[in-house]
């Protein structure tokens, strides 16, 4: 028990006395002690406290090799904290500044990456995330080679795949709220504009249900035109998919309908 209490102890007193030399150390003019802390705090990943002296020193140091280390270091503090937005901005400041150094480009793709951390789930918005798809396009273009690129890439492919999301999941709510018009042209446009979606072939069949039950649901003077909607859009599905696909029976069987109804109501014209 008198060793534990001894370990403790010892440990406090250590503890007291680190504390109390960065303090020493931040309120110091020393550049030197100043570096030797800040590197030390952010080898062992005290990102606050290696920021504050790295940012001391910031405003210490002229010579431009200085001050490309600390601007390195400044922007992964703030990344270890998980402030990404402002990491982000010193990346960028770092790239703009030192453009031929050798971390130029690790700091490019970081500053992208922050920008990527920042993109929400798909469910809340997504106002920013064709500005980061472009930019890490622009990244890949302009890098080809580099190391980043796949990285780049996969980046890519998850905040598409958020915005596909995003639009899957629009269509599906105003499918359920009977919202059956705007479901058709929320699926239109989602498979236009990402004709890879997953979820297509369900989108191609909500195309064909929602408009038969616009159509079924509409006043009488309005049922032809409508329920031929629902052909053309029963068109569109047979051009994707086949009877091995798991709604073409029920596309199918709606389409026999809708003519049959169309050929009903033209009988009464």
């Amino acid at each position: 028990m008198r060793i534990v209490k001894s370990l403790y102890l010892t440990i406090f007193v250590i503890g007291l006395f680190s504390c109390g030399e960065y303090q020493k150390i931040y309120k110091g003019n020393d550049r030197s002690d100043k570096y030797k802390m800040a590197m030390k705090k952010f080898s062992e990943k005290e990102y606050l406290k290696s920021v504050q002296l790295f940012e001391q020193l910031r405003d210490m140091y002229g010579n431009r090799d200085s001050l490309e280390n600390v601007y390195y270091h400044i922007a992964q503090c703030y990344y270890g904290l998980r402030d990404y937005s402002y990491a982000s901005l010193i990346f960028k400041d770092y790239t703009e500044n030192f453009t031929q150094n050798k971390r130029a480009i690790e700091c490019a793709y970081m500053a992208l990456y922050c920008d990527f951390l920042t993109v929400g789930p798909s469910d809340l918005d997504q106002s920013e995330t064709n500005a980061v798809i472009e930019a890490l396009q622009l990244f890949t273009n302009y890098y080809p080679e580099s190391s980043y690129t796949e990285k780049c890439n996969d980046l890519i492919d998850d905040l598409r795949h958020r915005l596909q999301k995003k639009e899957y999941n629009m269509v599906i709510q105003y499918y359920r709220m009977g919202e059956y018009q705007s479901a058709v042209t929320a699926a239109r446009n989602t498979v236009k504009i990402y004709p890879d979606i997953i979820q297509r072939e369900e989108l191609e069949y909500i195309m064909v249900h929602a408009q038969y039950l616009y159509a079924d649901n509409s006043i009488t003077s309005k049922k032809i035109e409508r329920f031929k909607e629902v052909l053309i859009n029963f068109e569109d599905y047979l051009y994707n998919n086949n009877s091995a696909s798991q709604h073409y029976s029920e596309v199918k069987e709606m389409a026999e309908n809708a003519t049959e109804k169309i050929n009903k109501l033209e009988e009464l014209l």
